[in-house]
């Protein structure tokens, strides 16, 4: 079952193009983003410190666009996959609905900060100086292995839980621990846990893959004498622009291909 999940995924995850495409351009404008603000802090680098902090909020705020977007079109991906049959006919959703997508990844965001919140608070007051001198340093370093303990327990609790929540599209449900427990007891810890490192090391030989086979062609085309035709630093520019349009794509895939395997391995449970 669990190969037919990862043979179902990787069918999938290249069954829409054109959404896949879409799905990447989030991870793409992301990254055109940020190089905007870097090469603007370049140009004004004489520019006021505080100032220069304080011009984060822009890029950041705008940032969450395009990643509500792309939490909101995985959880399209979650809500067809929990439902849907292995080896069947579900279709790849449309990247469209902005509004609900953007209001959904918005929800998954905010799951994923719940889930990681606890064990980074925990980490925080564990390593309060005045905690630490008292008891010789004991309490920051129980703090630091009780975080990251529970850190690696709430990674693999989180992904069901989304799923969870998408199965029934209902946010809460991402926090009926009760329901989520019984969840993972049907598909087996330890079954799941091993379906994880599967999918996570077939996503890594994806990627590595066509990365590979990216930056070879790149090469290619660098000393294919192109640049005569034309003078190199346009030339570099857009080969920089391409290759990483090229990686989000395929960062774009990879995860398409998780968020399709996670939801194939939840089991609803029958009220």
């Amino acid at each position: 079952m669990i190969l037919d999940i990862y043979n179902d995924s990787i069918k999938y995850s290249i069954k829409n193009s054109k959404s896949l495409f879409y799905f990447g351009l989030t991870l793409f404008s992301i990254f055109i983003l940020w190089m905007a603000y870097l090469l603007i802090l370049i140009h004004y680098q004489n520019a006021n410190l505080n100032l220069k902090f304080a011009s984060l909020i822009v890029p950041a705020v705008l940032t969450l666009i395009p990643g509500f977007l792309f939490l909101g079109y995985e959880y399209k991906i979650l809500e067809i996959s929990t439902c849907g049959m292995i080896n069947g006919t579900d279709k790849v959703p449309e990247f469209n609905n902005l509004k609900e997508m953007l209001i959904n990844g918005a929800k998954v965001f905010l799951v994923k900060f719940i889930y990681f919140a606890i064990p980074i608070i925990i980490l925080a007051v564990s390593n309060i100086a005045f905690l630490n001198h008292i008891s010789g340093g004991i309490i920051g370093t129980a703090g630091a292995i009780i975080s990251i303990i529970l850190g690696i327990i709430l990674y693999f609790v989180s992904f069901i839980s989304l799923s969870n929540m998408a199965a029934h599209n209902n946010f809460k449900k991402a926090f009926d621990f009760k329901e989520i427990k019984e969840v993972i007891l049907t598909i087996g810890p330890a079954r799941y846990i091993l379906f994880y490192i599967g999918l996570t090391v077939i996503e890594c030989v994806i990627a590595f893959v066509l990365f590979t086979i990216t930056m070879i062609a790149m090469m290619i085309i660098g000393t294919s004498g192109i640049n005569t035709l034309t003078s190199l630093e346009p030339l570099w520019w857009a080969m920089f622009i391409i290759t990483n349009l090229i990686f989000t794509l395929i960062i774009a895939l990879t995860e398409l291909f998780k968020t399709r395997g996670i939801g194939l391995i939840y089991e609803p449970i029958e009220e």
